[in-house]
């Protein structure tokens, strides 16, 4: 049996996609790989990856938060401006 070496970024490219909801036997027919090989990555790979993805729903969040803010005070200059 023959094993293929595959690189980094693909292994977490493919845990980013069972952590966004695809199944790891989608991935695995989808991919040509292994679900013994994605299992094992998702727990190499998953801790970090699933922290990053975290960290990104935060900061989209926050930068939502941010632009109605912005929206609001201008909104407001105008208003206070236009007196």
């Amino acid at each position: 049996m023959t094993y293929k070496k595959y690189e980094d970024d693909f292994k977490r490219k493919i845990v980013n996609l069972y952590l966004s909801g695809h199944s790891v036997a989608d991935l695995s027919n989808t991919h040509k790989i292994s679900t013994t090989a994605i299992y094992s990555w998702i727990k190499t790979y998953g801790k970090t990856e699933s922290t990053k993805h975290q960290t990104n729903l935060e900061i989209s969040k926050e930068n939502e938060r941010l632009k109605k803010e912005v929206s609001i005070l201008k909104q407001a200059m105008t208003i206070l401006t236009s007196k």
